[in-house]
């Protein structure tokens, strides 16, 4: 009302070429800026390759299991811990949970056996979860290496099962230089530091969060994460490369950040590392951790097939590599 006691009009949108620009406060469902966000929101944000690779790689059947992980239940279980323990996280309520990975594509050396196993397991996830772990991903690279190698070398590599051209070998020559094609993972740490930086500034700018389901088939082949706002996060993965993008959480978004170092990891230490440690947090998941959050051991996929973490682990160690533990 104005002082003269009437009503104001209301204003008309302002015309941008082909946008409207509005108040923002008056935005449905925005937060007001300065206002405590009422409902917030923690995401997880897991590297699959930090967290695949070292499990099914030990040689050990006791490690392979947990591959079998729900993220879901995982992420609820941390949130309590970090929402009992850091008064950073005291509120919080889970948010969306994303796991980035790597597909080979078409065209490249692959391991069908093992592409396959990681489908049922991503399937089983899917169904167990009911879409609410968005699974995101990368790909892989061929890539030009040259490698220096000492001639006193050549027979370990020989006797390791590296094919060897000995006829291109001199006797009087010390190192060799050889080129070598290898398949590099990309996208996947640049689409997690990414989803992290966006989904904290949405938060910090008071988007509304919605909740995230991924229904099926998606979760073999998305490869962009949805936007996803969150005021608190877990960074799962002991790569320092995602330091930075935690530090620019914390401190240019307002977002915590927890960086999780799953079993086996050892992890590292902030100090020495990160420019500033306010606002971030170290968490530890162990093997008991990983253990209580399993999937069952047999899931029902829609359609009636059964994946088993069973049938994943004989067909993983009937390659030829006796089991340990």
């Amino acid at each position: 009302m104005t002082p003269t006691g009437k009503n104001r009009p209301l204003q008309p949108p302002i015309l941008t070429g082909q946008r409207v620009i509005q108040n923002q406060s008056a935005e449905l469902g925005r937060a007001i800026p300065g206002k405590p966000i009422a409902d917030r929101r923690l995401n997880l944000y897991i590297d699959g390759y930090n967290f695949y690779v070292p499990l099914t790689s030990s040689g050990k059947e006791s490690d392979y299991e947990l591959v079998w992980c729900n993220f879901l239940r995982l992420g609820e279980q941390l949130l309590q811990r970090l929402a009992q323990g850091n008064q950073q996280f005291a509120g919080c309520r889970l948010g969306a949970v994303k796991y980035f990975t790597a597909t080979i594509p078409e065209g490249m050396p692959r391991n069908a056996g093992g592409i396959q196993r990681k489908y049922n397991w991503l399937d089983a996830l899917n169904k167990e979860s009911q879409g609410r772990v968005e699974v995101i991903h990368g790909t892989f690279r061929p890539r030009k290496r040259h490698c220096y190698i000492e001639s006193g070398e050549l027979e370990n590599l020989a006797r390791g099962g590296i094919p060897i051209n000995w006829d291109l070998v001199r006797n009087e020559q010390h190192t060799y230089h050889p080129q070598l094609t290898v398949h590099e993972e990309k996208q996947t740490d640049v689409m997690l530091a990414s989803a992290l930086l966006t989904d904290a500034a949405l938060g910090r700018a008071g988007t509304p969060a919605k909740e995230l389901v991924q229904k099926a088939p998606l979760h073999r082949s998305n490869t962009r994460p949805t936007p996803a706002p969150c005021q608190a996060a877990v960074m799962m993965s002991e790569d320092i490369d995602f330091l930075p993008a935690a530090e620019m959480a914390a401190h240019v978004f307002d977002c915590p950040v927890a960086i999780a170092f799953a079993y086996p990891h050892d992890g590292y230490r902030l100090a020495g590392l990160a420019t500033r440690c306010d606002g971030l947090s170290i968490l530890r998941i162990s093997e008991g951790d990983l253990r209580g959050c399993m999937l069952p051991g047999v899931v029902v996929l829609d359609g009636g097939k059964k994946v088993s973490i069973a049938e994943l682990k004989k067909s993983h160690f009937s390659r030829g590599t006796p089991p340990r533990g």
